[in-house]
């Protein structure tokens, strides 16, 4: 059980550690993140770079967590849920990455962290 006290050390550690210049987030976003660029964030270790919005479409690769994405649009085609997903949505997101060579594709919207606006494809 959480105390009031428990609760006021815990609080007050995470305090000292931010004032340490410690992370104390269970895993660190990659370094880029922080300039607000997109990368792959999934619950499985990362995400198919796909060549249609669609889980039944061709993938061009897996792609790790921490890979940055390029966003160029956003769809709404296929349904996805978890565990094919983090969570269910219909947006898709076409991006552009290195991490396969320089090339273009579709990941669900629920494998991106940091989502930058782009319009609508």
């Amino acid at each position: 059980m959480i105390t009031i006290k428990s609760r006021a050390a815990a609080v007050s550690g995470i305090a000292a550690a931010l004032l340490a210049g410690l992370s104390v987030t269970a895993t660190a976003a990659p370094a880029f993140a922080g300039n607000f660029v997109s990368y792959v964030s999934s619950n499985s270790g990362g995400a198919n770079l796909r060549e249609c919005p669609n889980t039944g479409c061709r993938s061009f690769g897996w792609m790790k967590n921490g890979t940055r994405l390029d966003m160029v649009c956003w769809t709404d085609a296929q349904w996805v849920a978890p565990p094919s997903s983090n969570y269910g949505s219909q947006r898709w997101f076409k991006v552009w990455t290195t991490a396969l060579g320089a090339t273009g594709g579709y990941v669900h919207s629920s494998l991106v962290a940091n989502q930058t606006a782009v319009p609508r494809c």
